[in-house]
């Protein structure tokens, strides 16, 4: 596993007790899919000011990829998979939890957890969600490529006696509801291309058509959404044209989204973390006074605001700031500064001794090689300006443009003395693959990184920010890994089409049944 593959989680539910006709599903809807009304839009005046929607609201999807939810891996299903699937968690927009379809749970001692599910809720064949359910979705997740790193905490799940779910994890953990947004289906459709799920909207071929079992009403919603084919090139003109009504993105992704019309942006906050790592077993940046100095030529403001259009929080410390645990802005003493990193290298033993414009480290010349992977321009540009900050400062860095195999390949053979790191971390802010697993290709040996994690993991919730400020300085001052940024997505509206949407990295639509979708000609 290597940095950027997504990591995600499980979902659970609990025991119901059933009348006799409990189970009796509704009828099958095998209506014909509706036509969607004809549109005789006006031109468009003065786009500046002006934004107008058609009559029907349309998503994208693609129709080639699997509709699986714990299969399917494309970004565009997986979103719309938000409309029709529920977990028994989700998480907030600034990467709390709240329970969807868990009615309580409960723990000890972070590691035994017992779960309710919500009384009542139907699948879209109109049986009701048993605590079987829940449980077979979570060990299907389990065994999936997809959720399997996100649930490898969990020791066993299955259903108690008394009817609720019985999960137990191999450490402590009170974060863990945070990764259960999996998304539950009916017991033993694993393998179907469109299991029942429990959302406010059911797949009807190439339409959503609102679920009128759902607990919630939906009368402010459209009674269909129409799923379109659009290819990432065509995202913009299409979302411009008004073809589909909400585009998701990462913003420094890669796409040239050039939108002509006037639109409304909600940002949300991820768990997606950019960061400069050391190899502690690389001359020179081995020693941890020379890396003290290097942290203070990481302009985390400029990267954030030039390279990453603001779509993101700068991170002085490892654990994302939107999460309230500690005051970012205070924390001056390891930001960007070159009369800091000047006297550190005093410190350090970094000096010009031959006069040649770069620095020697105990008076014998070095040089770093620092690599980066060219998939992501972001990512690329980043790299490109840590590397200029430092040979401006005389760092002697060769910057390694590698593709991802080469890039790879580096990382595994310790072919480096610096990398640029990018990692989506599970929802709990578990860092066991970045200190002891996977992703420690800084050689990291020191055994206090994994028991501040654990202990961060463990902490009650009056602890957490105490464990969180242990966590953040400890890495902060041995800096192998430096963090940069944290990155946001975004959702984009036609203006005056949607309200109430508080989009998460668990669900673009979370909450969907709260929101408001005016169709009847947008706003002005």
């Amino acid at each position: 596993m290597f940095p950027l593959k997504k990591l995600t989680a499980a979902a659970i539910a609990l025991a119901l007790v059933l009348s006799g006709c409990a189970n009796a599903p509704e009828p099958v809807d095998d209506e014909p899919e509706p036509e969607a009304p004809e549109t005789n839009l006006p031109e468009i005046e003065t786009p500046e000011t002006y934004s107008k929607a058609d009559s029907v609201f349309s998503i994208n999807y693609v129709r080639s990829a699997s509709l699986n939810p714990l299969r399917g891996t494309n970004i565009y299903n997986d979103q719309l998979f938000g409309l029709v699937y529920e977990g028994l968690f989700e998480l907030t927009p600034d990467l709390g939890f709240r329970p969807v379809l868990c009615g309580d749970w409960s723990t000890e001692d972070g590691i035994h957890y017992t779960m309710a599910i919500r009384d009542g809720v139907r699948f879209h064949d109109g049986s009701v969600m048993t605590a079987e359910d829940v449980i077979y979705s979570i060990n299907e997740a389990r065994d999936s490529a997809k959720y399997s790193s996100r649930l490898e905490m969990i020791s066993y799940a299955g259903v108690a006696a008394d009817g609720r779910l019985d999960i137990r994890l191999k450490r402590a953990d009170y974060q863990f509801p945070a990764v259960l947004d999996v998304p539950v289906i009916k017991s033993g459709t694993g393998e179907e291309d469109r299991p029942p799920g429990t959302g406010p909207y059911k797949m009807m071929g190439s339409y959503l058509s609102a679920f009128s079992s759902y607990r919630d009403s939906l009368d402010a919603l459209p009674k269909t959404i129409y799923l379109k084919e659009v290819s990432s090139a065509m995202l913009a003109e299409s979302f411009s044209e008004r073809d589909i009504d909400l585009l998701s993105f990462d913003p420094a992704g890669g796409l040239n989204l050039n939108i002509h019309l006037v639109h409304e942006t909600r940002y949300f906050d991820t768990t997606d973390l950019l960061y400069l790592g050391f190899n502690c077993s690389s001359r020179v940046v081995d020693d941890i006074l020379v890396r003290r100095a290097l942290l203070r030529l990481v302009n985390r403001d400029a990267i954030v605001s030039d390279i990453y259009g603001s779509a993101a929080r700068r991170s002085t410390f490892i654990l994302n700031p939107a999460l309230g645990l500690y005051d970012d802005s205070a924390q001056g003493g390891y930001n960007y500064s070159r009369t800091d990193f000047q006297r550190l290298c005093l410190v350090a033993g970094l000096e010009d001794t031959d006069l040649d414009g770069y620095l020697e480290y105990s008076a014998a010349p070095f040089t770093l090689r620092f690599i980066v992977n060219t998939e992501s321009e972001a990512k690329l540009s980043a790299a490109r300006r840590i590397a200029t900050d430092m040979q401006n400062m005389g760092i002697n860095v060769t910057l390694d443009e590698l593709t991802y195999a080469q890039y790879e390949a580096a990382l595994k053979s310790g072919n480096f003395a610096m990398y640029m790191g990018e990692v989506q971390l599970k929802a709990d802010f578990d860092f066991t693959a970045l200190f002891s697993g996977s992703l420690n290709f800084g050689k990291i040996k020191d055994t206090e990184y994994q028991r501040l994690n654990d202990e961060l993991l463990a902490a009650l919730p009056e602890d957490r920010a105490r464990a969180a400020e242990a966590l953040d300085m400890y890495v902060a001052e041995d800096a192998v890994i430096i963090p940069i940024l944290y990155k946001q997505r975004l959702v984009l509206t036609h203006l005056g089409v949607v309200s109430g949407a508080e989009p998460s990295q668990s669900n673009v639509y979370s909450g969907f049944s709260s929101w408001t979708v005016d169709l009847k000609g947008g706003a002005k």
